[in-house]
């Protein structure tokens, strides 16, 4: 057993905004009481999340150092040829605790309010409205092709690097929408500073049931969702992997993380690790497709 004096570092991806830094802000104190340790939050932005999966992949397999994942680890790692990691075989998955579906905002500089308007002028003005998205392969990125395909639309994308600066361009009107997580768009659409025409899964959010779906307004079967698991190096001990899982069970249990969460628009689950790696094998299965059948939007990726 870990002392409980030494310190767990949580590896995160992505920028402030983001929806795995958000939520990693929200458990880490009551998993820090569960776990009986300290658990700091280890900020690595960039690349698709690739610099905090290489780091996880080659940490000792003790459990202190873990990394939160989302569906760009998957998606990041056919990116690049050769890949530089494998997302199934260089990790243990402990525990998938989180589910949102992403939501189309727009700027309010377009006037419009329906997903059938948004989708009109999309048509008018073929390649001219720009999204903004936080990575390639990411799930804002993925959202927006798909959202391409069944609407008939080109759009273009413009990458950030921090979350906060892409949505002060949406706001001002510099670019026109994001499909993004619900934790950071919500709050911008209830202080009327963008609009929300709609979520990305196919069935209405548990924790959001008032926001209609893209699928029963316009676009019949468009389904992509966003989730946030927590994973450790490959090889770490199956004792040290269900310590983990049961203390993200009774931190995403407690009242007071339900509630951040869910007014978040956020989903707290509970799955335990051969879930978790399921999950991770289905979705490279959906998506390895998908990326090979979009060469121009993932230049370099692997065609295999």
């Amino acid at each position: 057993m870990p002392s409980k004096q030494k310190e767990i570092q949580l590896l995160v991806g992505f920028s402030q905004g983001s929806a795995s830094n958000i939520v990693a802000q929200i458990i880490c104190p009551t998993l820090s009481t569960y776990l009986d340790q300290p658990v700091r939050i280890v900020a690595m932005p960039g690349e698709n999340g690739a610099l905090a999966a290489e780091r996880l992949a080659r940490a000792a397999p003790d459990g202190q150092t873990l990394g939160i994942a989302v569906p760009t680890h998957v998606i990041g790692s056919l990116l690049d040829d050769p890949p530089r990691y494998d997302p199934i075989a260089d990790f243990a998955p402990v525990a998938l605790f989180a589910r949102n579906p992403l939501v189309l905002a727009v700027s309010n500089a377009l006037g419009v309010n329906s997903l059938q308007a948004f989708i009109a002028i999309a048509k008018s003005r073929p390649g001219e409205l720009t999204y903004g998205a936080s990575a390639v392969g990411g799930g804002p990125h993925l959202a927006a092709l798909l959202f391409c395909d069944k609407a008939g639309i080109q759009l273009q994308m413009r990458v950030y690097a921090e979350t906060n600066t892409l949505y002060e361009d949406l706001t001002a009107g510099r670019i026109a929408l994001t499909f993004n997580n619900t934790m950071s768009a919500l709050p911008l659409a209830q202080a009327g500073k963008l609009t929300i025409l709609g979520s990305t899964t196919l069935t209405r959010s548990p924790a959001n049931p008032a926001l209609r779906t893209l699928a029963e307004t316009a676009l019949p079967g468009y389904d992509i969702g966003s989730w946030v698991g927590l994973l450790a190096p490959a090889a770490t001990p199956e004792a040290i992997v269900s310590r983990i899982n049961a203390a993200v069970t009774r931190t995403v249990g407690t009242p007071a993380v339900r509630q951040q969460l869910q007014a978040l628009g956020i989903e707290p689950v509970s799955e335990m690790p051969g879930y978790f790696a399921t999950h991770l094998r289905s979705e490279w299965a959906r998506w390895a497709p998908f990326v090979r059948d979009h060469p121009d939007a993932f230049p370099g990726a692997r065609r295999r």
